[in-house]
């Protein structure tokens, strides 16, 4: 299915959020607005794509709809909101968790 037979159909693409450059730190960041507090690889934000079909585009790549982040060893914290379900978050940031076994 490609984007335009998406946005038709009335899903929503998310796509990872764009860290940007810190100045300070020197690397690459999303602010988490406190809600994360250990680096991790794990650490992602969703926004929703911007649909170029329609007049004023659907979607805001400014409002994260999924964020998903360690704050502990081995605890994470997620937030979600619409049109997300909790089930549809969770089973996304159980995904973060996969491993492959090629790769271990």
């Amino acid at each position: 299915m490609n984007g335009l037979e998406s946005a038709s159909s009335g899903c929503t693409v998310l796509r990872n959020k764009a860290p940007r450059w810190h100045e300070h730190l020197q690397c690459w960041c999303l602010n988490f607005h406190g809600r994360v507090t250990v680096a991790s690889v794990k650490n992602f934000q969703l926004v929703a794509t911007m649909d170029q079909s329609q007049p004023g585009g659907k979607g805001d790549e400014d409002t994260v709809l999924l964020q998903f982040g360690k704050v502990g060893q081995d605890t994470f914290t997620m937030d979600y909101r619409l049109p997300l379900s909790a089930f549809q978050a969770f089973a996304i940031c159980l995904t973060s968790f996969g491993t492959k076994l090629a790769c271990e």
